[in-house]
């Protein structure tokens, strides 16, 4: 049997009376069922950290231009404040990575804390 087909069924009817038997059944469809465990969650957190690192990339790279744009040398006193801000931006979308627990930066303020002030 090709490795597409799973189980074949034959379904045999005479008037009121069918009758389905199994006549092939495929030993991967075992498998399946409990032999390998779900990991959608995980690949739903590793796809919110890889879409955190390109925000990252493309926020230090648009706040660097706008930088070099101001003229001057002035965009070497700003990389380092853009780096961050670009970095706190892409934490933003990596905390939405349930799993994983993501560093805090000190200016982030918790939604707990905003409550009981």
């Amino acid at each position: 049997m090709d490795k597409l087909v799973r189980r074949v069924t034959v379904v045999q009817s005479s008037g009121d009376h069918r009758e389905a038997q199994v006549v092939y059944n495929s030993e991967e469809d075992d498998d399946e069922d409990g032999g390998s465990p779900r990991l959608t969650g995980l690949e739903r957190s590793v796809r919110h950290l890889l879409k955190a690192q390109v925000i990252a990339a493309q926020e230090a790279y648009r706040r660097h231009i706008e930088s070099v744009e101001k003229g001057g040398n002035s965009w070497l006193v700003e990389e380092p404040f853009n780096l961050m801000k670009a970095r706190r931006k892409a934490m933003k979308e990596a905390r939405k990575a349930a799993p994983f627990k993501v560093m805090k930066f000190e200016g982030d303020e918790d939604e707990n804390e905003k409550e009981g002030d």
